[in-house]
């Protein structure tokens, strides 16, 4: 379906603690501090080439590293790939790399379909693969799809199962290959994205083209001005400036420091200016399909951070500079030396342990702990959340497990009972094993995750949005409101959007102090919420105003995207400014042809018009390029009933019934159609099929206590009866006609 809708252990030192120990560091202590002018906020960006007087060596570590490495001028000295009059031919597309000159091109199909000659300007990464950029009029970069396997030195395509039409936003000249909108961010130094909406024109900038010195350290002018002056400065006990990255970070700050580009995150700001946190500036994506399986394991490419939060490890101190050198980034140690800095040899490097053959490939802690992926085709990335391996939740819930990953022609069965004979019966209490049984058994136990603060945070900020996504009561949502007061951002703004899930406006009192939130990313939460679920009671307050207008900007600092645009038209049309979102819904479908969400609202809108074979056209449309999608059918039907075509109401509706995603709405519908048709007995036969899905779907059941009782099957009405009853005690509806079945009087 399209529709979008890195080894020394860290110690923490606490605040006070940490200002004597640099005081005691210093030797003196400095008396009638003289502070600088300059500032984080004012400092500027001085290039790389200033730190090497003073930071040679970690200058000579960081030097060809991939930070280093990220992206460069299109040189003889930086590409790798063969531009030897090569070609390369993709699914009846031909690419052809040449050069003319000092210069290197290819000469590929591009937007309109139509061969041209394109000038590489970047090349973007190092290894194990090699993209390439070309520049379009309108400031535009974009990646080439076709790139550079460096390790098997052959072009190849990023997209092998994909069948990609040219003027698809997937597509290399598309809006998913736009290094602007895409990469930029975290492959240059001092990043200005700079897009201007109205005018569809980039004049993104940057002070260094690749993860430089200060992208990770900031503006350091005021750094490097104090020590050219520093015997002065320490005449006049001035106080050193401190960079955005210093040596001494605690362990989950600087994990939180590189989670800026190290994670799957929106954006939430116009750049990132070093102030603040990092979801002041940026939200990472949850634990949640398709990125994610089922239990937390990776799928999609999400690059690291939010895996690791996932992990004990994190819990207990470590960071990413306990296994990564910060400047060339690479291992400390290689193979089990790296984890046995902190882990017990004669207990984990064991063939006892692992039980398999020692120095072999099978005995890496890795191997077990660190399951991965391919991305990008050859670019092997590994699960970060250091995972005891589960085959017997494989076995349950068809999750990925490392035992099989090697051993395939085994069962997750053979490794679940390898696993007990060997290690005993029971497994650690883990957030997964309740994630899992949320998912397949009961929603009860999404709650145990949430409420659970030994747990991950991000784990139970995903277990919130889960668990307002299955049936919950009045009493259960009041319960809620506690977690608006959680000391983990992450689980207060889910809670925020949980309520908007939950649209009941009489509960809106409890979002109001959402607004003056200290996270940025919190309060664009809060004022998202009162544009969806309605602003009359925080029209008129200050802090919904400031917290509106931070929400207005991440809206446009996100309009480069499909779905930016899409957020747009829904936040015009929730003020009533109809004609400002048809032109953003238009303007997401130009971008992306295939964003079919924001057709389905213009479809409604459309409809809402009087213009129906308009709204019925779209529909039709989003039917041709997503056939298997059950919405579409379920509002054309809908149409079709309220412009009095029944029976084709009925067919869309029954095909919407057998479509996905399951569609609670459309079985409603459909069977409460049949019902009015006399057609009880059909009824019932989509209704068992949807409280198979919906169980305990209070809508679903009373369509059936009608049609059971249409049907005089009164010992099943009872029965379907008590359920509704169990339900909603206090429903004098299901009272009476339980009272009136009891009697024999229905």
């Amino acid at each position: 379906m399209r529709i979008k809708n890195r080894h020394s252990i860290s110690i923490y030192v606490p605040g006070i603690l940490l200002a004597l120990f640099l005081a005691a560091c210093n030797g003196i202590e400095k008396k009638g501090y003289v502070n600088i002018e300059e500032t984080v906020h004012n400092a500027t960006f001085v290039g790389s080439a200033s730190c090497i007087e003073c930071h040679q060596e970690e200058y000579n570590l960081w030097q060809n590293s991939h930070h280093d490495q990220a992206m460069k001028i299109a040189d003889s000295t930086t590409i790798l790939a063969n531009f030897n009059n090569t070609t390369f031919t993709y699914k009846g597309v031909k690419s052809s790399f040449f050069r003319r000159g000092k210069d290197y091109y290819v000469n590929t199909q591009g937007e309109d379909g139509i061969y041209t000659d394109y000038k590489i300007i970047y090349t973007f990464g190092y290894t194990p693969l090699q993209q390439y950029i070309v520049q379009f009029p309108n400031g535009e970069y974009n990646c080439l799809l076709t790139a550079w396997d460096t390790l098997e030195a052959k072009w190849f395509h990023l997209q092998p199962d994909l069948d990609i039409k040219h003027d698809e936003w997937i597509n290399w000249t598309g809006g998913s290959q736009r290094w602007n909108t895409m990469c930029a961010d975290c492959h240059s130094t001092n990043l200005q994205k700079n897009y201007d909406e109205s005018q569809g024109v980039f004049n993104t900038t940057f002070s260094e083209i690749n993860v430089a010195c200060e992208a990770c350290h900031g503006p350091s002018s005021s750094h490097v001005s104090y020590y050219k002056k520093q015997e002065e400065n320490e005449a006049n006990e001035v106080v050193p400036p401190q960079l955005y990255m210093g040596s001494v970070v605690p362990p989950k700050e600087l994990v939180d420091k590189c989670a800026r580009c190290h994670s799957r995150r929106g954006n939430l700001t116009p750049y990132f200016d070093y102030t603040g946190n990092f979801t002041d500036h940026y939200f990472p994506r949850m634990l949640e399909e398709p990125l994610y399986e089922l239990d937390g394991q990776i799928r999609d490419e999400v690059y690291v951070y939010t895996s690791f939060i996932q992990s004990k490890m994190y819990g207990l101190g470590v960071s990413c500079k306990d296994c990564h050198d910060v400047h060339s980034l690479k291992l400390k140690k290689e193979g089990n030396d790296l984890c046995l800095t902190c882990h017990v040899p004669d207990k984990y490097n064991s063939s006892e342990h692992h039980y398999h053959q020692m120095n072999t490939e099978a005995a890496l802690c890795i191997n077990c702990h660190m399951d991965g992926k391919l991305y990008m085709v050859n670019d092997y990335r590994r699960d970060h959340s250091f995972r005891i391996p589960r085959p017997d939740q494989s076995a349950k819930y068809n999750t990925p497990n490392a035992c099989n990953k090697c051993h395939t022609d085994k069962s997750a069965e053979w490794a679940s009972d390898f696993i007990v004979n060997k290690y005993g019966p029971e497994r650690a209490d883990h957030f997964s094993d309740h994630l899992l049984k949320g998912y397949f058994e009961d929603p009860e136990e999404f709650k145990k995750v949430l409420s659970n603060k030994n747990y991950p945070e991000i784990a139970r900020a995903t277990a919130m949005g889960l668990y307002v996504n299955t049936p919950i009561s009045y009493e259960e949502m009041l319960d809620l409101t506690r977690y608006l007061n959680d000391s983990s951002i992450f689980v207060r703004n889910q809670t925020v959007r949980a309520f908007e899930e939950l649209r009941q406006p009489e509960l809106s009192s409890y979002i109001i102090p959402m607004l003056k939130d200290s996270i940025l990313a919190v309060r664009v939460s809060a004022a998202h919420y009162f544009n969806v679920v309605g602003k009359s009671q925080v029209e008129q307050l200050d802090q919904f105003k400031m917290a509106n207008k931070e929400y207005l900007t991440e809206l446009e600092v996100n309009s480069d995207l499909p779905a930016g645009l899409h957020q747009l038209g829904v936040y015009y049309q929730s003020i009533g400014d109809i004609k400002k979102a048809q032109e953003y819904y238009q303007k997401a479908v130009e971008e992306d042809n295939y964003f079919n969400v924001s057709r389905m609202n213009l479809a409604l809108i459309y409809y809402q018009q009087g213009l129906v074979d308009k709204s019925e056209a779209i529909y039709q449309k989003i039917i041709e390029q997503e056939p298997d999608y059950s919405y579409t059918y379920y509002m054309l039907g809908l149409l079709y009933y309220e412009t009095n075509r029944a029976d084709k109401a009925l067919e869309y509706l029954q095909i919407a019934c057998n479509k996905e995603p399951p569609n609670e709405s459309a079985f409603y519908n459909y069977a409460l159609m049949l019902q009015q048709l006399n057609k009880n007995n059909e009824a019932l036969i989509v209704l068992k099929k949807a409280l198979n899905t919906f169980p305990n779907n209070e809508r679903l059941l009373y369509v059936k206590l009608l049609s059971e009782i249409n049907l005089k099957q009164l010992n099943e009405a009872m029965n379907t009866c008590r359920i509704l009853l169990q339900i909603s005690p206090n429903n004098t509806n299901y009272l009476q006609i339980f009272q009136r079945l009891q009697q024999g009087n229905l």
